[in-house]
C-alpha cells in the first residue's frame, strides 16, 4: 500500500509540474511607439461606453454600444461608419430590442449574440437574415455573459458563461467557458473563477479576459494575483503562468455593505494577441492606482499596457493613459497584427480614436 501511495504521489507531481510554469518572468523596460491614429466617426452616436470591440479582416471595426441595443461597424482604416445592426435598421428579421453586445464575423456572415434569450442571430453583411441558433445549455442555471469571449472555431461556438443566480453564488458556481455546436447544442463547459473571488464581497469591472489562439484558450483573471491559464479547446488545463508586475497591486478590495466604499482594486480589462501566429506573445491592459484609498487613489489612476512573452519569459509594462481617462472610453482590441497592437480611446477633444502602436 505504501509503495502504491508513493507511486501515485510521484505521478501527481509529474502531472502537476507539466501544467504549472514556475519559471519567474524577467521584467524588462520597453518603449511605446504610436504608429497610427484614426478618428472614428461616431458623431451619430457619441458612445459613452462600448463593449467587445474587435477588428475583422483587418478592415472592419465593430462593437456593441453601451445601451446593449446595437452592433456598430466602422472602417478601421478610415474611421467611416459602415453599418449597424439593431431593431430599427433590419427589415429581414425582428431583432430583439436589447441585450446585444457581442458579434463575430466569419466569411460573409455576422453572428450576433443575445445573452438575455440565449440565442445567436445570423445575418449576411447586407442584413439579410439567415438563421437563429438557440443555445441549449446543459444546466439552465448557466447563461452567456455580455463580455469576455464569443468566437467560432471550425464547428464549435465558444462563449463566456456565468451562473445565473445571486451574485454571492456566481463566483462559486460558474463555468466560465461553454462550447456549443453550430446547431446550438451543448458540447462542453470548463473553467472557474479564482478562489479569492469567493472569500469576500467583490464587484469586478469586467469579465475574465479570454482569447483563443493556436488551438488553445487563454484566460487572465481580472483581480488578484494575475494568472494566465492555458486550456486546450477540449477544456483540459495545459499551462499556468503567474505574471509579475512593477505597477499592478494584487490586493483585492472587498466591501462590507456598499461596493462604492470598497478599497480600490487594480483590475485587468483586456487581453490581446496575434491569433494567426503561433508565437506565445500576449498584451494585456489593466487599471492601476498608487493607493487603495478612494479619496486620493482615483487621482492616481493609470491605464497600463503589459507585454507578456511566454517563450522568453519576459514582461514589459508602460502607461497608456492617465487619470483624465478614468471615466472615459478606453478599450484594448483583442486582434493583434504581427507586432501592431490596437486600442480605442476617447481623447480630450472628445473624439474617439482607433490607435495602433508597437511595444518593444
Amino acid at each position: 500500500m505504501k509503495s502504491n501511495y508513493l507511486f501515485n504521489l510521484v505521478i501527481y507531481i509529474i502531472l502537476f509540474s507539466c501544467n504549472s510554469k514556475e519559471t519567474n518572468f524577467s521584467l524588462e523596460s520597453g518603449d511605446l511607439i504610436i504608429i497610427d491614429s484614426v478618428q472614428i466617426d461616431d458623431s451619430r452616436f457619441s458612445f459613452g461606453e462600448i463593449y467587445n470591440p474587435r477588428v475583422f479582416n483587418d478592415s472592419i471595426l465593430g462593437f456593441g454600444d453601451g445601451s446593449f441595443r446595437s452592433i456598430n461597424l466602422f472602417h478601421s482604416k478610415s474611421g467611416a461608419f459602415l453599418s449597424n445592426f439593431e431593431t430599427d435598421s433590419i427589415e429581414s428579421f425582428p431583432l430583439p430590442e436589447k441585450d446585444m453586445t457581442f458579434f463575430y464575423i466569419k466569411g460573409e456572415l455576422i453572428y450576433i449574440l443575445n445573452d438575455l434569450i440565449r440565442s445567436i442571430f445570423v445575418f449576411d453583411l447586407d442584413k439579410n437574415f439567415k438563421e437563429k441558433i438557440e443555445l441549449n445549455f446543459k444546466n439552465l442555471s448557466q447563461k452567456p455573459t455580455f463580455m469576455g469571449l464569443f468566437e467560432i472555431q471550425e464547428n464549435s461556438i465558444f462563449l463566456s458563461s456565468v451562473y445565473d443566480g445571486a451574485l454571492s453564488d456566481r463566483f462559486k458556481n460558474s463555468k466560465i467557458v461553454t462550447e456549443f455546436g453550430l446547431d446550438g447544442q451543448f458540447l462542453n463547459d470548463f473553467g472557474s473563477f479564482p478562489k479569492p473571488y469567493t472569500t469576500g464581497n467583490l464587484v469586478l469591472s469586467s469579465n475574465e479576459n479570454k482569447i483563443i489562439k493556436d488551438g488553445k484558450i487563454y484566460i487572465l483573471n481580472v483581480a488578484g494575483v494575475p494568472i494566465l491559464k492555458e486550456y486546450l479547446l477540449n477544456g483540459d488545463l495545459n499551462g499556468v503562468y503567474k505574471l509579475e508586475s512593477e505597477h499592478h497591486d494584487p490586493e483585492i478590495g472587498y466591501y462590507t455593505n456598499d461596493p462604492f466604499s470598497a478599497p480600490l482594486t487594480d483590475q485587468f480589462n483586456g487581453l490581446a494577441s496575434d491569433q494567426n501566429s503561433s508565437e506565445k506573445i500576449f498584451y494585456a491592459t489593466y487599471s492601476s492606482f498608487d493607493t487603495r484609498d478612494r479619496e486620493y487613489g482615483l487621482g492616481t489612476y493609470k491605464w497600463m499596457l503589459m507585454k507578456i512573452d511566454l517563450e522568453n519569459m519576459t514582461i514589459k509594462e508602460k502607461e497608456l493613459a492617465g487619470s483624465w481617462h478614468l471615466n472615459e472610453l478606453r478599450k484594448l482590441i483583442p486582434q493583434v497584427k504581427g507586432d501592431t497592437v490596437s486600442f480605442l480611446i476617447r481623447e480630450k477633444d472628445e473624439n474617439l480614436y482607433l490607435k495602433r502602436l508597437i511595444f518593444d
